[in-house]
């Protein structure tokens, strides 16, 4: 009973002190807003532009601390301050970073944000960061977003072609799918590609993912050591933004078309060019193939069985459909900021009938987390899905079925009055008609699968101003699976009389598939400090530290059957077991590496960067595995003297210089090791043949990778607030250790295979020059530039014969002369007289009969003989000496056009036409026209036509317009009644029009050089001239 007494006291007293408490706390409380109240105060304000536009999402933050907001859409804010003076820190896409002071008695201001009009403050991607532009000290070169998706083309490569000065595009192909443009810097061979900091391929990437892309010219390479020898392109996608959401939505449908096509021949023209051929070459005339009033009738093609059959209205579209859409969401916090993307693109073939196509699907999601104050996190996560269908016979690089194409005769029928009975053509294959429709001929189908997952810490140290760590992490994986099939097709004649049909050729009667499937994965780590700070306000110092580990694994596996006992079951359990082919392997590479920089500036005038990068590579033996890659760069803002001031014109005058030292090891895995593979023929054991193993050839272990030296002068310069603007560079570049066989150093009778070795060196030298002008006057913008960039390579040594003849040295030696020499023979024309045949005062080889319409060569050094001794030099190489470009942005009020020209001087092809076009028929000689200026010689005529000549390796120099496009944005009024941020249409288009000689010729100047079962052809799917019609539109 006590005890219970005592416990009820007990609580009742600790009850009376619970409500003291509560009491005590809660006047603490009031007086604690009480001061605060009296602390804090409402500062609001308004930023607008130069224009006194108002400016939405500009971010406003309280220096020193977590207080921020930003603008509406009227450009208005509002944020708690203390009653004290106060910093705020204003910030804005578009515009340079602004510093306000703010009285303590004072509650709103109007603030006005600059344009960067001129990009001294814009911040460039370089190797593992970022930098401003006026800090750089290397030569590199940027373009933006708006710059790359102005008009959206298929591969995202060919919208660098011509504005990036130093960059090489040349886009050899238009199949869908296949069509990216072919890059290079400053003419080396190809770059590596840098895709948010690990390396990988750009084409799949839709445009609008895209924040910028920058290439790494001269010792700024050298950060990326073994693998930067021949440049590096830096691509960024877009990550969030501290704003409001910002939903956009893009949508294009385009036609396309080649450029240049040769057209097919009528029955006419064709079957006048077999005879022509057969009587020139010396044939009876009794026996010519189709008489003259045979050929009158096919003219007409009137009568039973005089066909005339239009087999490119029959067989291709005029125009083809291309169509791309893409949804984006993009914004966020001071605490958080998010990006995510969802794209297609659907390209269709010119073939009218299941002829295939390509479907790309984009995927990309990103986040950045502000953990803690010196904590941030951030994830990438990316799928590319390409689905490739194509016709079973290719269609590039001396594709078959163009040759299928021209092999459709004009004298044949398309269809007969049968539709289940496919039409012989005149070809074995079928043609065009059977090959150029999947159902018909067979397909050739790749679906890959590009999966990429990023994720990254930052920690900054507390304790140290400016230091910070940093791990990435990044995994790649490539699915790839590919699948063939030759359908087999019945091809019959008609008989019009008695209206029967007869089989005459059937092709992939053995129905061909075969699948492979391979898996690609690359696994990325980097861990890295970095610092960064200034003291005094006049010494600016960063500093990194990286550590990278690369790992690579390849693994594939694929099989084959034929003889389908049902045809359309392409399952490879349906052929026969008979038939069964299978292969398979796997590879593994990897690096490791340590990365130094440091860079810093006085008085942001005198600028200096230091690189160091040390390569482990897996390639080589242990003894050779370690490549060292020193890079400097000095600077120089020449602008920012005093004695520069009264200059008040002069905005920008950099002077920079830098030596750097990568290399390249693109030469395959472990050539250093002799190897073993299977043997060519089996060996019988028992009776039972049995593949054994062989060596591969001799091992190196002194194998190391190319050693590059990089040389590079630069100037920028940008004056009156940037109405003229520009940079200018040269360069000279050394190429030393380019791994070669001494294949002619031994005799052929040493008896192995002999190993790579660091043998051959070569040397590169040019220029580029850049030159624009930005500004504005009324209602009227304006950014045109114009860039042009020269390269050529020499080699310095390669491992030749000791030449002893005086002619053999100077056509055939190597060391010493530039790379892209082409030597031949030299013509004066075509013989169009029988007197300038008896007039010959040498020998061709062979001593044919000459005639009128042969080629008509010079004897050089006039020894009475034509033969090798007699070429020299007639032109230079496929790719070009000169680049240039022409970019013009204007904006007048709501409307805005494009316009991108591009260039290239300085380069030869060899003109071979297709036979049996309208091209190849309208430049032949014939007796009539008696033209020695006619590209095509007598047909049938001397074996000594077909020698290269300076007649028919041709300069093939070109300007076109690249890509044109004018847009109308909605005017804003509209835009509020909408609740739109912004609504645009537009018209555009790519490849409208080309100047170039080839013209003539229908041939398209980047169109390839390929071989087709020994002779030169043009063979390929063309390049496409497009037209489209956009809209973009954002909430």
């Amino acid at each position: 009973m006590i005890t219970r007494r005592m416990t009820n006291v007990w609580q009742t007293q600790m009850n009376g002190k619970a409500w003291l408490c509560r009491l005590i706390l809660l006047f603490c409380c009031q007086l604690l807003s009480l001061q605060l109240a009296q602390a804090q105060r409402v500062f609001s304000g308004k930023i607008q532009n130069s224009e006194g536009l108002p400016v939405s999402n500009a971010t406003v933050k309280l220096t020193g601390s977590q207080i921020s907001t930003q603008t509406n859409s009227s450009g208005v804010f509002t944020i708690n301050l203390p009653s004290k003076n106060a910093l705020l820190q204003i910030s804005s896409v578009g515009f340079q970073n602004l510093e306000i002071s703010v009285g303590g008695d004072e509650n709103y201001r109007n603030i006005v944000l600059v344009e960067t009009t001129a990009d001294l403050a814009e911040i460039v991607v370089v190797g593992y960061g970022v930098q401003n532009k006026n800090k750089v000290t290397g030569s590199i070169a940027t373009i933006q977003s708006d710059q790359l998706s102005t008009v959206p083309v298929s591969s995202v490569s060919n919208a660098l072609v011509g504005k990036l000065p130093g960059l090489i595009a040349i886009q050899s192909s238009g199949q869908p799918g296949r069509d990216a443009a072919g890059l290079s810097i400053r003419g080396f061979d190809g770059a590596l590609v840098i895709v948010d900091g690990v390396e990988s391929s750009f084409n799949n990437i839709d445009a609008s993912q895209i924040e910028s892309v920058s290439i790494l010219k001269d010792g700024a390479a050298s950060i990326y050591g073994a693998r930067a020898g021949n440049g590096v392109i830096l691509v960024t996608t877009k990550r969030g933004n501290i704003g409001k959401p910002v939903i956009q939505f893009n949508g294009t449908s385009t036609l396309q078309r080649p450029t240049y096509f040769q057209k097919m021949l009528s029955s006419g023209e064709y079957t006048t060019l077999v005879s022509e051929a057969y009587l020139q070459s010396g044939q009876p005339a009794n026996a010519v193939p189709y008489t003259k009033d045979q050929i009158a009738k096919f003219y007409a093609a009137t009568e039973p069985g005089f066909y005339n059959t239009n087999w490119q209205d029959i067989i291709m579209k005029d125009w083809a459909d291309m169509h791309n859409y893409n949804l984006s969401v993009r914004g966020g916090s001071e605490k958080i900021k998010y990006y995510g993307f969802l794209g297609t693109q659907n390209q269709g073939s010119f073939w009218k009938k299941n002829g295939g196509d390509y479907n790309r699907y984009n995927l990309q999601v990103n986040v950045d987390a502000q953990i803690l104050d010196n904590l941030s996190f951030g994830i990438t996560v990316s799928n590319i899905v390409d689905v490739i269908k194509s016709t079973h016979r290719p269609q590039n690089g001396g594709g078959y079925l163009f040759a299928d194409l021209y092999n459709n005769k004009p004298m044949y029928p398309s269809a007969f009055p049968d539709p289940s009975k496919v039409p012989y053509t005149g070809s074995a294959t079928g043609g065009a008609l059977v090959q150029s429709d999947m159902e018909l001929g067979g397909y050739n189908n790749t679906n890959t699968q590009n999966l990429s997952n990023t994720a990254y810490l930052e920690y900054a140290f507390k304790g140290i101003e400016g230091l910070s760590a940093k791990a990435f992490g990044n995994y790649i994986q490539i699915n790839d699976n590919l699948k063939s099939y030759g359908r087999p097709v019945d091809m019959y004649n008609y008989n019009v009389d008695n209206q029967t049909y007869e089989l005459v050729s059937q092709f992939n009667a053995n129905t061909p598939l075969f699948q492979q499937k391979s898996v690609y994965k690359t696994l990325t780590g980097q861990f890295s400090l970095n610092y960064k700070r200034t003291f005094n306000e006049t010494h600016d110092l960063s500093a990194m530290l990286l550590h990278e580990v690369i790992s690579y694994d390849y693994d594939y596996i694929n099989a084959g059957r034929t003889d389908f006992t049902f045809p359309t079951l392409d399952q490879m359990f349906a052929g026969s077991s008979s038939t069964v082919s299978n292969n398979g392997s796997a590879s593994q590479m990897g690096r490791k590496s340590y990365v130094g920089r440091l860079n810093y500036a006085y008085d942001q005038k005198y600028l200096a960067e230091l690189i160091f990068r040390a390569d482990a590579s897996a390639k080589f033996p242990a003894d050779s595995r370690w490549g060292y890659f020193p890079s400097v760069s000095l600077g120089w803002r020449i602008a920012e003297e005093e004695f520069m001031k009264p200059l008040t014109w002069l905005n920008d005058l950099k002077l920079r210089a830098s030596y750097g030292s990568s290399g390249y090891d693109g030469i395959g895995d472990f050539q250093y090791l002799a190897g073993y593979g299977p043997t060519l023929m089996p060996v019988l054991f028992g009776g039972t043949p049995v593949l054994g193993i062989t060596s591969l050839g001799m091992a190196n272990p002194a194998l190391s990778w190319e050693r590059i030296t990089n040389y590079n002068l630069g100037l920028d310069f940008a004056m009156l607030n940037k109405k003229i603007y520009g940079e200018f560079d040269v360069f000279y570049r050394n190429r030393e250790g380019i791994p070669a066989k001494k294949t002619v150093s031994l005799p052929s009778s040493f008896g192995a295979e002999l190993p790579l070795e660091n043998l051959n060196s070569q040397t590169n030298r040019g220029m580029e020059f850049k030159l624009g002008t930005m500004g504005n006057s009324g209602d009227l913008k304006w950014d045109v530039s114009a860039n042009i960039s020269y390269q050529r390579a020499k080699w310095n040594h390669v491992e030749e014969i000791e030449y002893t003849d005086a002619d053999a040295e100077r056509i055939y030696k190597l060391s010493g002369n530039w790379v892209d020499r082409t030597v031949g023979y030299v013509s004066d024309g075509l013989f169009t007289s029988q007197e300038q045949i008896d007039d010959l005062t040498f020998k061709y080889p062979g001593n044919p009969t000459l005639n009128l319409g042969d080629v008509r060569y010079v004897d050089v050094n006039n020894d009475g003989e034509l033969d090798w001794k007699d070429m020299v030099e007639i032109g230079k190489g496929q790719i070009p000496n000169f680049i240039t470009g022409l970019n013009i942005g204007l904006n007048y009020k709501d409307f805005d056009l494009a316009a991108s020209f591009q260039g290239a001087f300085g380069f030869y092809k060899r003109v071979s036409l297709t036979s049996y076009t309208k091209t190849f028929f309208d430049n032949r000689w014939t007796e009539e026209n008696n033209d020695g200026d006619a590209l095509i010689p007598r047909l049938g005529g001397a074996g000594s036509n077909g020698y290269l000549s300076d007649r028919n390796f041709i300069k093939s120099d070109y300007f076109r317009l690249r890509s044109f496009t004018i847009g109308y944005n909605l005017p804003k009024s509209v835009l509020v009644a909408l609740k739109m941020q912004q609504a645009r249409l537009y018209l555009g288009g790519t490849n409208l029009f080309t100047i170039s000689k080839l013209g003539k010729f229908m041939l398209d100047p980047e169109s390839p050089y390929a071989i087709q079962d020994g002779q030169p052809t043009t063979s390929y799917y063309p390049q496409q001239k497009t037209i489209m019609v956009g809209f973009n539109v954002s909430f």
